[in-house]
């Protein structure tokens, strides 16, 4: 364990080891603590400065882009540093290890069920465990699981339907059998929070320019997989059903989408502006059917992301450009696959937009031309607003005015819109679990302040009590190192209470068993500037050769060779001579 070392005898530093115990996390690099090792030995007044590491070697353990700290100051030792490594890797390894165990979304639906999906990968010879399965502190299933030589294996649970009075739930994955000798990895946590179904406005002229979206994000039941969640609710209504609605109705839905509609009345366009600066998100779809001049009349031209001028005919064939950002929320979750398939999404039509300082361009055309823009409001909750310049719809018939692309028959079509749900209700990119190490980071409800929050680790010893300031929007835990269930009370005036959560994991890195190669270790402490060892008698062997010197040592050997050979000749000699006049003398 990593600290400042300090002078201990020898019974002292044995008991230290013994006592020493397996950690789920690795709070820094073991460059650090050699560094810290070489500090104490060089400022040392002994005659013999040496370092002594027990170490697997596991890659995950070390930081091998860069050398050990501390280098530089053995160097100015005049008498040298002996760096001796014992090598402590086992012939085989042999773990069993929970690498994955995730709900299918960091915040589920109340009434419906939710999939865990657990990961186990195995280290070595082919076996058969039991998986279980526990929310919170219960036990929900089990599976026998066949594991293959050096695999991996994907389990599935899924839990009861979520009760609506539980707003949090916490679980863990974990894998029973014969002894494991890393035991920490055989369980896996996880947090999720449980909220109502999300409420989704879309408004549109006609009907099937509403259907396509509509059927992404809430699909019918008859068309979701069994036990699938039904996440989002839709309502479609007219534009002259919309401004028949009440001003604070608009607060209940989660977004609004404007679908290829004709034009509002400036009242309208004010109440989405004021349901936007306090929180809402908006979408709009522009098409054929837009009027540029409603759009960029002087209340709408508040709200939305672009002025809309002039449709474009492209005469070259043309599809989706660049990706700004793939971190953004709408796309971090399928970066990977999104820019092949889009660079495939045919586009005939599309309007030129300019866009306003503080709007920003999140997805181009192959000719650069702006497909979707955002505009972001700051508020006591943040409020946003997202402008295609291509309808979110198709026709069947290309000869159509309103054929405008082939958007809805990609995949990433369903992606996109089911991720711009979640990121304009906020939770796109909630995150619940953590591995340990890493800083915790949980929103905080705007609408909802508390003064005090009182944070306690697994352990039930770990506790903290945390104030972050009036306008902060998130609460953040510095580094929590316990591995296990974390929870989060927070409380404010007149009695009010909340509780949040999170999981910490022990680092995937961790169950990698890979040990550094030779050149990895030359890359850490310098070629020639370390003695590797397997076993207590080739370390003795490299201490020899360490004291000694690589260069003298040869020479040494054929001296003490030498020198052998020439006292066992003169004993000879003499013993022999000895031996004859004793015989003379005793005849």
């Amino acid at each position: 364990e990593p600290g400042v070392p300090v002078p201990l005898s020898p019974a002292a530093a044995r008991k230290r080891i013994e006592g020493l115990a397996l950690r789920a996390a690795q709070p820094r690099s073991l460059n650090a603590a050699v560094g810290q090792a070489y500090a104490a030995v060089a400022d040392s007044d002994r005659p013999r400065h040496e370092v002594y590491i027990l170490t697997d070697l596991a890659g995950s353990s070390w930081e091998k882009g860069r050398p050990v700290e501390g280098l530089d100051k053995i160097k100015e030792v005049k008498a040298g540093v002996g760096t001796y490594i014992l090598r402590l890797t086992p012939k085989e390894a042999h773990d069993i290890a929970v690498v994955e165990a995730e709900p299918s979304e960091s915040v589920a639906t109340q009434g419906e069920t939710v999939e865990i999906k657990a990961l186990l990968r195995s280290r070595g010879p082919a076996l058969e465990r039991v998986v279980e399965f526990y929310l919170d502190d219960v036990p929900k299933g089990k599976q026998p699981v066949a594991l293959p030589a050096n695999g991996e294996t994907m389990v599935r649970f899924t839990t009861p339907k979520l009760d609506p009075s539980v707003p949090l739930h916490q679980g863990f994955v974990r894998v029973r059998g014969a002894p494991d000798p890393m035991s920490f990895d055989d369980v896996r946590y996880f947090t999720f929070k449980v909220q109502p179904a999300m409420k989704v406005l879309v408004v549109s002229d006609l009907e099937i320019d509403a259907e396509f979206v509509a059927d992404a994000i809430d699909p019918s039941s008859a068309l979701l997989p069994p036990g699938a969640p039904r996440t989002c609710q839709v309502e479609r209504v007219r534009p002259e059903q919309f401004a028949a609605r009440a001003r604070d109705s608009l607060r209940t839905f989660t977004c609004v989408f404007l679908l290829n509609v004709t034009q509002l009345a400036e009242a309208d366009w004010g109440r989405l502006n004021d349901y936007v600066r306090e929180g809402g998100g908006v979408v709009i779809g522009l098409g054929d059917r837009c009027r540029p001049e409603n759009y960029n009349g002087p209340v709408a031209a508040q709200l939305v992301p672009a002025a809309p001028s002039k449709v474009q005919d492209p005469k070259a064939e043309t599809v989706f450009g660049k990706v700004s950002d793939f971190n953004h929320p709408l796309f971090n979750r399928y970066s990977k696959q999104l820019d092949a398939v889009l660079s495939q999404v045919p586009i005939y039509h599309y309007w030129s937009v300019t866009p306003p300082e503080g709007s920003r361009t999140l997805l181009t055309y192959s000719d650069g031309a702006p497909a979707l823009v955002e505009r972001v409001f700051q508020g006591v909750k943040t409020g946003r607003a997202l402008l295609w310049t291509t309808p979110l719809a198709r026709r069947a018939d290309r000869k159509s005015p309103a054929a405008w692309n082939e958007f809805p028959q990609y995949w990433p079509f369903l992606a996109i819109q089911l991720q711009t749900v979640a990121y304009l209700a906020g939770i796109a990119a909630e995150r619940l679990n953590f591995e340990a190490g890493q800083d915790v980071v949980l929103a905080i409800d705007p609408t909802r302040r508390f003064k005090n929050y009182v944070v306690q680790g697994p352990d039930a010893k770990t506790t903290d009590r945390l104030t972050p300031e009036a306008t902060s929007d998130a609460l953040v835990i510095v580094t929590p190192q316990p591995v296990g269930q974390w929870k989060v009370t927070a409380s404010g005036p007149e009695g009010a209470v909340a509780t949040l959560g999170f999981s910490v994991n022990p680092p995937l890195a961790e169950t990698q068993l890979v040990p550094l190669e030779a050149r990895d270790l030359d890359a850490l402490f310098g070629k020639n500037n370390y003695h590797l060892a397997d076993d207590p008698e080739s370390l003795n062997r490299a201490i020899t050769r360490g004291r000694v010197g690589h260069e003298i040592f040869p020479w040494l050997m054929a001296l003490i060779l030498v020198v052998v050979t020439a006292e066992n000749f003169l004993a000879n000699t003499f013993y022999s001579e000895g031996g004859a006049r004793s015989a003379t003398v005793a005849a």
